[in-house]
C-alpha cells in the first residue's frame, strides 16, 4: 500500500480528525493530527439560537447543511431535528455527519460538492416551487448561492450562520517538520486550510505530496502558490485516501493538477 510508512498532515482536529487518523492508521500510515482552522461561535449568537429553536419546534420544511461543522453545531447545542424536517445535504461527507448525528438525510447531489450543484439539483427535482420554509445552515465564509436561488424560486429562505471559521495557530514541531520536507503528505480540505498552511508555514519542500479534497481546493491550493500532486476523484476524505492509498504517492509529488 503506498501510504504505508508515510507521515500525513491531518489539517482538523475533533472527531473528524480523530476518524481520519485512524484510516490512516489502517492503511499503514502515521496521521499527525496538527489543526489549521476550528470552528467558533457567530458573531450573532441570538440570531443563531432563535434558528436553532425555530427548527427544533418544526418551522422549516426543508433545511440544508452545507458542511459536516456545521451539523457539529446542531449536536453541540442539542438541536433535535423534527421527523418532518426534510434534510439536504451538500455533499456524502456532510451527510455522513448528519446521518451519524441520528437524522435522515433526503437529499444529496449527485457528482462534485458544492452549494451551486445541490440546489441546482435540488431545484430541478422540485415538482411544486415556492412551497415550505427553508432553512440555510452555514459558515460566515459560505457565499448566498443556496439561498439567493431559493428565493429566486419563491421559497420562504432563513440563514443561520452557525458558526464561524479561525485560524489556529499550528504546532511548531510540525511546522518545523513541514518545512525541512518530514511530512510526505499534506491533506488540503478547504481554501481556509489552504490559507493557514501558507501563511504559517510558507512553501513546501518539493517532496511533500499536497493532496486535496477536489478541484475546487485545488484552485484555490494553486492560486495561493502551492503545487498540488492530487485532486481526490470523488469529494470527500476518505475518498481521498482511498485514492491515495492505490496511488504511487512518490510518483505524485511535484505533480500540477489543474
Amino acid at each position: 500500500m503506498s501510504l504505508a510508512g508515510a507521515r500525513v498532515l491531518v489539517p482538523r482536529a475533533g472527531a473528524w480528525g480523530e476518524r481520519v487518523r485512524a484510516d490512516l492508521v489502517r492503511r499503514g500510515a502515521e496521521g499527525v493530527i496538527a489543526p489549521l482552522i476550528a470552528s467558533a461561535p457567530p458573531r450573532d449568537t441570538e440570531a443563531r439560537d432563535r434558528a436553532f429553536a425555530a427548527l427544533a419546534a418544526g418551522e422549516y420544511a426543508w433545511l440544508f447543511v452545507t458542511s459536516a461543522a456545521s451539523v457539529e453545531q446542531l449536536v453541540a447545542h442539542g438541536v433535535r431535528i423534527p421527523a418532518a424536517t426534510r434534510i439536504a445535504a451538500v455533499g456524502r461527507a456532510t451527510a455522513r455527519a448528519v446521518a451519524d448525528a441520528g437524522f435522515e438525510v433526503e437529499f444529496v447531489p449527485v457528482g462534485t460538492s458544492s452549494a451551486a450543484t445541490m440546489i441546482t439539483q435540488w431545484v430541478a427535482g422540485r415538482t411544486a416551487a415556492g412551497t415550505g420554509r427553508c432553512l440555510v445552515l452555514r459558515s460566515d465564509l459560505a457565499q448566498a448561492v443556496i439561498s439567493d436561488e431559493l428565493e429566486l424560486q419563491g421559497y420562504a429562505v432563513d440563514v443561520c450562520i452557525g458558526y464561524r471559521t479561525v485560524g489556529i495557530d499550528i504546532d511548531p514541531a510540525v511546522a518545523e517538520d513541514l518545512r525541512a520536507g518530514r511530512i510526505d503528505v499534506v491533506l488540503l480540505t478547504s481554501l481556509s486550510v489552504g490559507r493557514e498552511l501558507r501563511r504559517q508555514v510558507g512553501a513546501l519542500p518539493p517532496t511533500t505530496l499536497v493532496a486535496t479534497i477536489g478541484p475546487g481546493t485545488t484552485r484555490d491550493a494553486i492560486a495561493l502558490g502551492f503545487t498540488v500532486g492530487y485532486t481526490a476523484l470523488t469529494q470527500s476524505v476518505d475518498a481521498l485516501l482511498a485514492e491515495l492509498d492505490d496511488a504511487d504517492i512518490r510518483t505524485l509529488t511535484r505533480q500540477e493538477t489543474p
